[in-house]
């Protein structure tokens, strides 16, 4: 299917094929191969050739994404069965994706958003910082992050001990090897996505994987940065995440959902949505917590935001729980956009106080 469109594209567009390898930056038998189906594309250089022939809606990428699941289906006798269960977990999907594009944001989350942007703009009339001065912040900023999103998956280390693990390398008495393990990797983490902020880079499924395998090396390597190959349930809620081998394709979607919005929802909501909606995956055998808050404040930071730093205290905690548990069972997500839109507005709001 795809093969055939980008050929009858490159004709209707009347470009020679060294011209689509000039943009691809390959050589030009690549795009012949491709075309005749000898070789597979990447999902980004899908979306180059997307721009390249200013296809909408996504054509080629859908295209790509049907041609995947077949390839991956079709030697099995019950590939029709798979089918019918992968069309069945993807309406119920695109139900709530399609209610988050509908779905008018309440006057409370308006009036916070402007909130928000009112502080980002104070801050942003400061800038640029010193590098010293950034440095400090980061360092505070980064570490109490660390603290609170390890707290909230069980890690009992306090914020000076995390500190102390972290900085001075110490090792902190009746404490596993695993809290500070998690204290270490999130660290790397945190100044991965920072890193990756600033240099601009796109976000594919690749940064997502690549920030879980930071999070679980060391303490279940195995299964640090690969997608699950089993199903799971999640303890206390009724939320019932995908089929384990339906899960590259919904993390195909996380990622259209990405790319189609990052230019017309609100970069708040925007980070929000692509945090619960990769929890609901839940796409790894575990850190999909941590996971999922990394990449909600990697789309904060390459927007001008700051990290949005949700607390680990057992209230906190359970608001969080229960804003999620509506978003994924009852398709309800303003509860959960705004418990995200004020963790940024207090950020916001302690990062100008300490630079004004």
């Amino acid at each position: 299917m795809l093969t055939i469109r980008l050929k009858e594209l490159r004709k209707q567009r009347k470009m020679k094929m060294k011209e689509v390898a000039a943009y691809l930056k390959v050589d030009s038998s690549f795009v012949s191969r491709f075309e005749a189906g000898f070789r597979k594309l990447a999902q980004e250089q899908i979306i180059s050739l997307e721009k390249l022939y200013k296809i909408k809606n996504n054509e080629l990428l859908k295209l790509w994404m049907a041609d995947e699941i077949i390839e991956n289906i079709k030697n099995y006798s019950f590939a029709k069965e798979v089918m019918h269960l992968v069309e069945d977990g993807i309406t119920g999907y695109e139900k709530l994706l399609a209610k988050q594009t509908r779905q008018e944001l309440p006057i409370k989350i308006m009036k916070l958003l402007n909130e928000i942007d009112e502080i980002k703009k104070s801050i942003d009339a400061l800038k640029p910082l010193s590098a010293l001065q950034l440095k400090k912040l980061n360092e505070y900023f980064f570490m109490e992050y660390t603290f609170e999103s390890n707290k909230i998956e069980g890690n009992t280390l306090s914020l000076q001990e995390t500190a102390m693990v972290i900085k001075e390398g110490l090792t902190i008495g009746g404490k596993s090897v695993r809290e500070h393990l998690e204290a270490i990797n999130h660290d790397e983490a945190v100044m991965f996505i920072n890193e990756i902020a600033t240099s601009n880079e796109t976000i594919s499924e690749r940064t997502i994987k690549d920030l879980h395998y930071l999070i679980l090396k060391s303490i279940e390597t195995p299964h640090a940065g690969a997608y699950r190959k089993s199903e799971v349930r999640i303890s206390g809620s009724k939320h019932e995440p995908p089929a384990f081998f339906d899960v590259p394709f919904k993390m195909q979607e996380l990622i259209v959902y990405w790319q189609t919005h990052q230019n017309n929802l609100h970069p708040v909501i925007l980070a929000a949505d692509l945090h619960q909606i990769l929890v609901g995956i839940h796409p790894f055998i575990d850190g999909n917590g941590r996971t999922s808050r990394l990449l909600m404040n990697l789309i904060l930071l390459q927007n001008g935001y700051y990290i949005a730093n949700i607390k680990g205290n057992l209230k906190s905690r359970l608001l969080y729980y229960k804003a999620l548990e509506s978003a994924h069972v009852d398709g309800k997500l303003s509860d959960f956009r705004l418990l995200v839109a004020k963790a940024v507005k207090d950020s916001l709001t302690e990062f100008y106080k300490l630079i004004k």
